[in-house]
């Protein structure tokens, strides 16, 4: 056999592709006795035509039958859409004016839901009834029920719940009174009403299951095919076949060449196929034979020549063994040019079992960190209870490790997280993110503690230290570990990193079902960052001292600045910071800033709509915006202090040139100061003033309109009411008395006026401001 050999150039032996070819055609006559079974196996093209022929042809009727049922269904739709959008006698229902005539709201839609079940020719309508929102009334063709008392609630409860874009239902069972014993089987249309927005109620119309079966019949029933009708969950709504025939399933289980057409309109199936397929079937089965009897004679002879030339191929074999052991790019360097081509299929198979290997290893990896991240939130957020023994299983099936003498939680929070998104693109994000849980995994010693790191908000590390010996019951003391692992961490950030963090510490708990409250401690600790400062550590002690934040007690000083503001009056700005600096002596959440903010600009922008339209104008363009964005982007109380005073500055300086640009300007300017001296007058009135000013009343009236945004009587009342609260809050005097001095000679007049600006009377105001 050495002549079927010959030394290639790398020294290696191979097989000669000349004497290879001279082998295969040594036996021929095997493959002459092979092609003598073609022309019989020549059948298998009339029965592959038959088959395409059948299969085309279901389709066809499949897709007629499909059409025919999607178009008798629109027109059903079409026809109630046009009833909801132009029939005024729907609108008698759903808008049912104040104290109108019954008849014409339930009597006359009654009757048109009558009308519209007899005058739909497209398909058989078995009932329709409307929903009233407003009231949880239904109207059906017969009668007018509340909905606990109408059979078909629960679907109607679906529908409010689910936002369900599908026109037509599901198969579905449908009674119209609950003691109703029997059911009808129906498929149902749904339209809101009004047809967008919704809102005022539903319009539905059910159509039994039974009469789309019979149009389904009507069209496709023959003897030589069956079909079934599915809704969008498989349930059967049709099934069209020969009688005597199996069960509409059987069919589909044997039929190979069933066609399945699918309507864009309501998501329905219609498969179809042949009933009789005795015939068919035995053809396709003698060509599956002759195919398996000259499959088989080509195996013989395949196999007749491995056995034979495998002999002399062993050296190939014992070739490819050795690249199997090493590298894929050694094997290249390895392999003769001329001998690539044969291991192509091989190389390609081996690159694709790799890639999918290290795929399934990526795939594994990351599902790894959700279900980590997934168990560590449930269990810190106190939604999933775990026992000591629900704890070893969970930890060793996430790799973890198990054991601790205590927990404690500790929240890690990115300052200014705005500015981190805006300067860094997501891939440096977690790049970041990476490094920063890093870190914090190696700062703590592993003969301390194991450190549990996740990512359970995008700006928020939790961490969970899992000592291995008591560091005490609160972070209060000297020294915990937990605290200076923290301060250590933020030197770190500091000295590589070009962001901050805001670290807030949970007590140590030394039970699994303590965890929950050492988080929660912690994420409370970095709630208050924006008073307490950022870039540093907040451990929970710290808040147990200082006075918790009230909102309520500030309510009236935002009132009075915003009133302030409108008026131009200078002294806003002592307002504005006397209600910053009664806030630092508080604790507030960030959550407590934002509402009362909220509450600010709330006022403000009610106070700007009594202001001329130049004037609202203005606040719109220069203040509304970039206040609101001020408070979406704010992380400290000083930042939040600054910006809106120079936005507020800034608007009220130009709503101050505005002012002194206007003629009256000096005028109303006198008038106000006149105000402010004889407020305590009872006669001052419009037609004092004109006296006094030489001007006409109504003229005078439209410059308090025109420059502070309110009339004469209201501005006069603030003033005089400022006044009141002032003495109220600083001196003994009675009511009564306070009231005259401001200009009130009766005290009723008074009390009413105080109430009416302040919301309180003047005894409940000296009570909460003294007490």
């Amino acid at each position: 056999m050495g002549e079927l050999w010959h030394q290639a150039p790398a020294g290696g032996m191979v097989v000669s592709k000349q004497w290879f070819k001279r082998l295969l055609l040594s036996y021929l006559p095997i493959f002459f006795i092979i092609t003598s079974l073609l022309l019989a196996i020549s059948i298998l093209a009339v029965s592959s035509l038959s088959q395409r022929a059948t299969e085309e042809a279901n389709i066809a009727s499949a897709k007629h039958a499909m059409a025919l049922l999607d178009n008798s269904l629109k027109a059903v739709d079409d026809a109630i859409l046009k009833e909801i959008q132009s029939n005024p006698v729907l609108g008698q229902f759903f808008y049912p004016p104040s104290g109108g005539n019954p008849f014409y709201s339930v009597y006359e839609p009654s009757t048109l839901l009558r009308d519209l079940i007899t005058g739909v020719q497209s398909i058989r309508i078995d009932s329709i009834y409307l929903y009233r929102q407003a009231d949880q009334v239904v109207l059906t063709s017969n009668t007018i029920l509340p909905l606990d008392k109408f059979g078909d609630k629960g679907f109607i409860l679906r529908l409010l719940s689910e936002d369900s874009k599908d026109t037509w239902s599901n198969e579905r069972s449908f009674k119209e009174f609950i003691d109703q014993e029997t059911s009808s089987s129906v498929v149902s249309l749904v339209r809101k009403v009004p047809p967008v927005a919704g809102g005022q109620g539903l319009f539905v119309v059910n159509i039994r299951t039974v009469d789309v079966s019979r149009m389904i019949e009507s069209i496709m029933n023959s003897s030589y095919s069956y079909a079934v009708l599915s809704d969008r969950k498989g349930t059967p709504l049709s099934t069209a076949q020969l009688q005597g025939t199996a069960a509409p399933g059987e069919p589909e289980e044997k039929d190979a060449h069933a066609v399945v057409v699918r309507s864009d309109y309501t998501g329905w199936e219609i498969r179809s196929g042949l009933t009789h397929v005795g015939l068919f079937n035995f053809i396709t089965g003698f060509s599956q034979l002759l195919i398996a009897v000259g499959a088989l004679a080509i195996l013989i002879g395949i196999v007749a020549i491995v056995i034979i030339t495998r002999r002399n191929y062993r050296p190939i074999e014992s070739v490819l063994s050795r690249l199997r052991s090493i590298s894929l790019e050694k094997t290249q360097d390895l392999l003769p040019a001329a001998g690539r081509d044969e291991f192509k299929f091989i190389e390609a198979a081996l690159d694709d079992m790799m890639e999918q290997s290290l795929q399934f290893r990526e795939r594994q990896k990351e599902d790894l960190i959700f279900r980590r991240q997934y168990f560590l939130e449930e269990w810190l957020e106190g939604n999933r209870a775990i026992s000591g023994e629900e704890w070893r299983r969970e930890m060793q099936r996430l790799g973890l490790k198990e054991t601790f003498v205590q927990l404690q939680a500790v929240v890690i929070e990115l300052d200014k997280y705005g500015q981190f998104c805006r300067e860094y693109n997501h891939r440096d994000q977690y790049l970041l993110k990476f490094v920063l849980s890093s870190v914090v995994r190696e700062i703590v010693p592993a003969e301390r503690a194991a450190v549990w790191a996740e990512w359970l908000d995008p700006n928020r590390l939790t961490i969970l230290y899992q000592w291995h010996e008591p560091v005490g019951a609160s972070p209060s003391e000297e020294g915990s570990p937990a605290c200076r692992y923290s301060e250590a961490l933020l030197a770190w950030v500091a000295d590589n990193l070009k962001f901050t963090v805001t670290i807030g510490i949970g007590p140590p708990v030394d039970g699994i079902e303590g965890a929950p409250d050492s988080y929660a401690g912690a994420r409370e600790a970095v709630k208050y960052r924006s008073v307490l400062g950022i870039n540093r550590v907040i451990a929970y002690h710290e808040m147990e001292g200082s006075p918790l934040g009230e909102t309520y007690s500030h309510l009236p000083l935002i009132r009075s600045l915003a009133q302030s503001f409108r008026l131009g009056d200078e002294q806003w700005l002592a307002q504005y910071e006397a209600w910053f600096g009664s806030i630092r002596d508080m604790l507030f959440s960030r959550e407590d800033l934002v509402n009362l903010v909220n509450y600010l600009l709330y006022h403000l922008q009610r106070e700007m709509m009594e202001l001329p339209p130049e004037f609202q104008e203005l606040w719109y363009k220069g203040a509304a915006d970039p206040l609101h964005e001020v408070l979406e982007q704010f992380d400290t109380l000083e930042e939040l202090e600054r910006d809106i005073r120079r936005i507020l500055a800034e608007t009220g300086e130009a709503m101050k040139r505005m002012r002194e640009s206007r003629s009256s300007h000096s005028i109303i300017r006198e008038v106000r100061a006149y105000i402010e001296k004889h407020y305590a007058n009872p006669d001052l009135s419009l037609t004092h003033l004109s006296e006094e000013f030489h001007m006409n009343p109504k003229y005078v009236s439209q410059l308090f309109k025109d420059e502070f945004g309110v009339k004469f009587v209201d501005y006069l009342a603030q003033v005089r009411i400022e006044h009141a609260r002032r003495q109220l809050a600083h001196s003994d005097l009675p009511v009564q008395d306070i009231g005259q001095s401001v200009g009130y000679l009766h005290s009723f007049s008074f009390i009413r006026a105080f109430k009416k600006a302040v919301g309180m009377t003047p005894g409940d105001y000296r009570k909460e401001n003294r007490g």
